[in-house]
């Protein structure tokens, strides 16, 4: 069985570790990468896609070809809690999946926000447009909301945790509860979304008193660098060998993305987040704003206002909430 056509389910990776592709049907990115581990007492898996009965069917086929049943995986680790990493926990926890382990601060959202999708959507949408970015329309997330659930963890990982074979590392920035892990074993990392190739991982600030992702980001990076992993195991994409290289890449981007952002803002004299999101090339492809889809140009804002934010809290900007739409400006 197969994910896609030119895709093989499962590759065993060495030192007791499966990538298993678990499908995204209808997105482009195709597949996420569950991790499977022989672990004390049993098997961990380390994430498990969004809720859809084509997930649930690849997992059982993967376990298959390794001789294996569901009831075997002992351990569920979520590296965050968004729908295509989480959205399945429900459903393997009922089909008796023992534990189910996640950061206390993404635990919050889930617990706060997830039961509760329509105010969340209203929340972000009306953030977006008051930082500039204005639809006829609410977007609706409804895919992405009916792909999710929310499932109780048996426990909650902290920094610096071991949890069998892995250790866990609060990375927060992607989400304020973000975790990697180490492997004790193979040396390796699995890194979620935090750390990926080619792709740029999302920060973004998607309501008010957001504090600064970015910032944690950027941290982030730097702490799992110091580490010194043997490899990476992404959650998008293929494995990848020289964790350092690539960290070093992504400081790269954010550092030129915050000089973009600068030198347009300094040119305006003032501006929205909206109004700078539309002046800045975007994707790998360097694609125009006004060519994203209404769902990517949120994101382009939500991007923007965390670059903003940062270079604020750093006193090179200011910023004025008395407008309708909020402005910055240099210092």
């Amino acid at each position: 069985m197969s994910v896609q056509h030119d895709i093989a389910l499962t590759s065993d990776l060495g030192a007791g570790i499966t990538q298993i592709r678990l499908p995204m049907a209808g997105n482009p990115l195709r597949y996420i990468n569950g991790y499977l581990l022989e672990d004390d007492g049993g098997f961990t898996l380390v994430d498990c896609g969004w809720k859809a009965d084509d997930v649930l069917a690849a997992l059982h086929a993967a376990l298959a070809e390794m001789g294996l049943r569901l009831t075997e995986v002992r351990r569920l680790l979520i590296t965050h809690v968004h729908f295509d990493h989480y959205g399945l926990a429900g459903t393997l926890r009922r089909a008796g999946v023992a534990e189910l382990i996640m950061h206390e601060n993404d635990w919050a959202f889930a617990r706060d926000y997830l039961g509760n999708p329509t105010a969340l959507d209203a929340v972000a949408d009306a953030w977006i447009a008051r930082n500039g970015l204005h639809f006829d329309a609410v977007l609706d997330d409804e895919i992405q909301h009916n792909r999710t659930e929310v499932a109780e963890p048996t426990s909650l990982a902290s920094d610096d945790q071991r949890i069998g074979r892995l250790h866990a590392i609060w990375t927060p920035g992607h989400t304020d509860g973000h975790l990697c892990f180490l492997d004790t074993q193979s040396g390796k990392m699995l890194t979620g979304d935090h750390v990926l190739d080619p792709i740029t991982p999302h920060v973004g600030i998607w309501h008010e008193h957001r504090g600064n992702p970015l910032g944690d980001y950027i941290a982030s990076l730097k702490k799992v660098k110091a580490i010194g992993a043997s490899g990476v195991l992404p959650a998008h994409g293929e494995p990848f060998e020289d964790l350092e290289s690539r960290v070093d890449q992504l400081l790269a981007h954010e550092e030129t993305r915050e000089w973009q952002i600068l030198d347009r803002l300094t040119a305006a004299g003032k501006a929205s987040a909206a109004d700078l999101a539309r002046a800045l090339p975007w994707t790998r492809k360097n694609r125009a704003f006004a060519d994203l889809s209404d769902a990517h140009q949120q994101f382009a804002v939500a991007e923007t206002i965390a670059h903003l934010e940062h270079l604020r809290l750093h006193r090179r900007i200011t910023r004025d909430t008395a407008p309708a739409t909020i402005v910055y400006s240099t210092v």
